[in-house]
């Protein structure tokens, strides 16, 4: 995805909720998502609006950590984490 997140709609219950991963799987925790979800996101991009240098930093450290978790309970590749991690700041 390379385009930006949209937000969470309104009167989505899990909108008001934080969307935080759920180790080891690291599933959101609010709607159940691969993490990070449309909504986390959007959250962090939103956060971190005025430096996405350390988003990328951030992001890859939590890539690292997801890879050692999920080799222990499903098969990912390197390309899918960093599709679903980096590609889409």
């Amino acid at each position: 995805m390379t385009t930006s997140p949209r937000p969470p709609r309104p009167g989505d219950p899990a909108a008001n909720r934080p969307h935080l991963p759920m180790r080891p799987l690291w599933g959101c925790g609010s709607c159940q998502a691969e993490w990070p979800c449309p909504a986390a996101r959007h959250a962090l991009l939103a956060e971190y609006h005025t430096d996405r240098t350390a988003l990328r930093v951030y992001l890859g450290a939590l890539m690292s950590e997801a890879a050692e978790q999920l080799a222990q309970v499903q098969t990912h590749t390197a390309s899918d984490l960093y599709r679903r991690f980096l590609l889409w700041v």
